[in-house]
């Protein structure tokens, strides 16, 4: 670094970081170490990640990735946690240099202005405490204008400081906000009431959570990402109403299955999902139930054959393991069977299998399709998992219902059987050996009674085969 270089590095009222590739602090200006109290030595080798807000790890770590593809990127804001514990909101502009392969960061920081508190302490210190809430906050006055906002809102939002300040609350369309949202905004403008509303955010496919305190005619917001809890306590209810449908003699097994399906689909809207049952037999794969499939398509997929190339259930059924297709145009697992999906504009498939509790075969797949080339996220494989368990749970349980209903009709039929079929001919017998001739044995009436007695010992004889038969199976099952 030449000396003309270092003198603005040092003088320089903004932040000045240099940084190695792996994003730890090789060096820090004075501006820097001032403000947020920290010492060269404390600073010195540590990971930038340690100082930054838990809220924007992941953030700052798809930055270094980014960094690699555009070497530079400007207008980052993070928030830089000082050792006396406040959040700092600085925003970055970031350059890795190709030369000496060193990250140089200059950062603006943006919290002073953050909102108009004074020197006060106590001012200041709730500006702190609302800059590290990981929850969006966000202040609007009578004319819907934006005129204070947190980091996390920002993020929530995707717009830059410049962006939101004196914005009009209706445009923010990545908010999503419906006629709902807006109504009791204008309640909490007019009647001076609190209240708290939770929506899904169309825009952002999230659910937010929204409490509104008016006060002196402005109206302060926080507003959190509630989606991981949502879905949780929407997938618990739809699995215990599966469960319920499943332990009714009312449902079949397909629609209690299509049940679950339209219930993951209503909670994950891009999700289109199907179930496809394997013929062991027949090495075959046929639809149980797919609520949002085109029937068309079903139709041309339906028994076809597992295999090492059969599109994602098929080879999922024959692997035994999950099959991720993001592109189903390219992914040569598709190659025979992409002239079914694309015409309904099927883009990407995951299927994973339903295994037997014992392991000894594959019962089923649960396949998630989508109109859009993609990778599952976390949240989704984790869904998958919990879909394919709860899945092996109805199919055996409605296999062995299955199972003792058909047990109990062949015993209803054995006992049939025993009660009828084997009385009539034994009655005959006994009746025939009571007219049988003792006394004179070369009666020719008893050569006819010795015939029927012999044809009504073979009916008897078929009626007990008949029953060992039944038996046999029972066993066998």
């Amino acid at each position: 670094m030449g000396s003309n270089l270092i003198f603005l590095f040092e003088q320089s009222t903004d932040f000045f970081c240099l940084l190695n590739r792996d994003g730890a602090f090789i060096r820090a200006n004075v501006a820097f170490r001032r403000i947020l109290g920290y010492t060269e030595d404390e600073l010195k080798n540590s990971k930038a990640s340690d100082f930054f807000h838990p809220a924007d790890l992941k953030r700052q770590d798809d930055l270094l990735r980014n960094l690699s593809v555009e070497n530079n990127i400007t207008g980052h804001e993070s928030r830089i946690k000082a050792k006396n514990g406040r959040y700092y909101n600085i925003r970055w502009s970031i350059f890795l240099n190709a030369d000496d392969n060193l990250i140089y960061a200059t950062g603006v920081n943006l919290t002073t202005n953050f909102i108009s508190a004074g020197d006060d302490d106590v001012a200041g210190n709730t500006q702190h405490i609302i800059q590290s809430f990981n929850e969006g906050f966000f202040i609007i006055d009578s004319k819907w204008r934006v005129i204070s906002f947190n980091p996390a809102f920002q993020a929530i939002t995707n717009l830059k400081a410049e962006q939101l300040v004196d914005l009009n609350f209706k445009q923010i369309n990545n908010l999503g906000l419906t006629d709902t949202v807006l109504a009791e905004f204008e309640t909490a403008f007019n009647g001076s009431m609190s209240s708290q509303l939770q929506y899904f955010n169309e825009q952002l496919k999230r659910w937010l959570r929204v409490n509104i305190y008016p006060y002196k005619g402005e109206i302060a917001v926080f507003i959190r990402d509630i989606t991981a809890i949502k879905t949780q306590r929407l997938i618990l209810a739809l699995e215990k109403n599966v469960l319920e449908l499943n332990a009714s003699s009312s449902y079949t097994l397909s629609q209690t299955v299509t049940q679950l399906l339209k219930g993951i689909e209503e909670i994950y809207p891009d999700m289109i999902c199907s179930v496809l049952e394997i013929d062991e037999a027949q090495g075959k794969v046929y639809h149980l139930a797919a609520p949002s499939l085109p029937a068309e398509y079903c139709m041309a997929i339906d028994g076809s054959a597992i295999g090492p190339r059969a599109g994602s259930c098929g080879t999922a059924a024959y692997h035994r393991s999950q099959v991720i297709v993001s592109d189903i145009e390219t992914d040569p697992l598709w190659t025979d069977y992409k002239q079914f999906a694309l015409p309904h504009q099927l883009r990407a498939c995951w299927s994973t299998p339903v295994i037997s509790s014992n392991s000894a075969k594959v019962l089923a797949t649960f396949a998630v399709y989508y109109n859009q080339k993609r990778e599952p996220k976390g949240e989704e494989l984790r869904m998958i998992e919990r879909t394919t368990n709860i899945l092996r749970v109805l199919i055996e349980n409605k296999r062995n219902q299955d199972h003792v209903k058909d047990q109990t009709r062949r015993l209803q039929e054995i006992a049939s059987i025993s009660s009828h079929e084997i009385r009539r001919p034994v009655a005959t017998i006994l009746g025939l050996v009571n007219l049988f001739d003792r006394n004179t044995l070369d009666n020719p009436m008893n050569k006819e009674i010795i015939n029927h007695i012999d044809a009504t010992a073979k009916e008897l004889d078929e009626v007990i085969h008949t029953i060992v038969e039944k038996t046999v199976y029972l066993k066998g099952e």
